[in-house]
């Protein structure tokens, strides 16, 4: 940072490089969601803003300026809960710049005011245990990339871990013994070990004997081509791969299916097993089982479902008399006391 650099340029350095990873001991990919908000706020400032970031001062960062700002975001495409993960990470900018920076505290502290918007309750989207066994499945595992992305497909769903779990994952995370599990490291810097089942197991030690001719156990586990570590969209990239094969015979497949489909999968596939809700929780890696809860409830929903269509076979749907007719019934509960 040179010494032409503006108090919001060196705030931004300082809060990245410093304070979360230093002071609160954030994870690097919560600084890297932080960033993300910065560097957007930083783009809507240039483009939207005709504002130079070198003309650009914490004097001039207000509630008013965050409100147009995530107006901007809005019609950018965010949704409201990606808006709310912004404003957040803004907000918290704003405490730490208010410390620093004590004589701009009025307006800074303006902007904790502002309000999240409530979001719709949210859809989960998954696929039935014959779907996703399809999809697993169809990789061809006698070709080094099948059997990669067999791996990928297989841990993604039977770990219930999210992309980036999966993308960190190293060797020595992996156990495919008599009792196989995986280390998965998570949100907030925390470690769980998970059990993956033993076929599971049996295709992963093949796919590390075959790929990995001098395994080291702080190797990734699953690599691109480039023998790098595989990336989220890379992720990505493997599942709509195969998507796209099913649906070329099969139109009813759904057709936009993202890794945390597969996570959604096994919480609900977990669920209708009867698996206790408290296990799945610990299972996901949820710090507050409320998370947790928005797989029983789309699962009452399944159910609720289930019974309307059945409702009908069971009831013969018969045409019931108008009782309003039998004016001598009428006539009975008018005059009863």
């Amino acid at each position: 940072m040179t010494v032409n650099s503006t108090d919001f340029a060196q705030l931004v350095t300082g809060f990245l490089t410093e304070y979360l990873p230093l002071q609160r001991n954030y994870s690097r990919n919560t600084v890297l969601s932080y960033k993300d908000a910065l560097k957007l706020f930083a783009v809507f400032l240039t483009e939207f803003k005709n504002i130079r970031l070198n003309d650009f001062s914490m004097k001039d960062f207000d509630r008013q300026l965050i409100v147009e700002y995530l107006e901007w975001l809005r019609n950018r495409g965010a949704g409201i809960s990606t808006a709310n993960q912004r404003l957040a990470a803004i907000k918290t900018f704003a405490d730490y710049a208010g410390i620093q920076c004590i004589e701009y505290l009025a307006p800074l502290q303006s902007v904790q005011g502002i309000k999240t918007k409530k979001a719709a309750a949210r859809e989960i989207t998954y696929l039935s245990v014959e779907q996703m066994s399809e999809l697993i499945n169809l990789p061809d595992i006698n070709s080094d990339s099948g059997l990669r992305h067999r791996v990928v497909l297989t841990l993604l769903y039977d770990s219930g871990c999210r992309v980036q779990e999966l993308c960190d994952l190293m060797l020595r995370d992996i156990n495919t013994g008599t009792q196989p599990t995986v280390r998965l490291h998570g949100k907030g810097d925390k470690y769980r070990t998970v059990t993956i089942s033993s076929n599971t197991a049996t295709l992963v030690a093949e796919y590390m004997k075959r790929q990995r001719n001098t395994p080291l156990k702080d190797q990734p586990l699953i690599t691109n081509r480039g023998k790098r570590k595989m990336t989220r969209d890379g992720v990505n990239y493997i599942i709509q791969k195969y998507v796209s094969v099913i649906r070329k015979t099969d139109t009813t497949f759904p057709e936009k299916i993202h890794a945390h489909g597969f996570r959604h999968s096994k919480a609900m596939h977990m669920l209708a097993a009867g698996i206790n809700i408290v296990y799945i929780r610990d299972f996901l890696g949820h710090e507050d089982i409320s998370t947790t809860m928005i797989y029983s409830r789309a699962d009452n929903r399944l159910k609720n479902e289930a019974i309307n269509k059945l409702a009908p076979k069971v009831t013969d749907e018969t045409a019931f008399p108008d009782w309003t007719k039998d004016q001598d019934l009428l006539s009975f509960l008018n005059s009863f006391k």
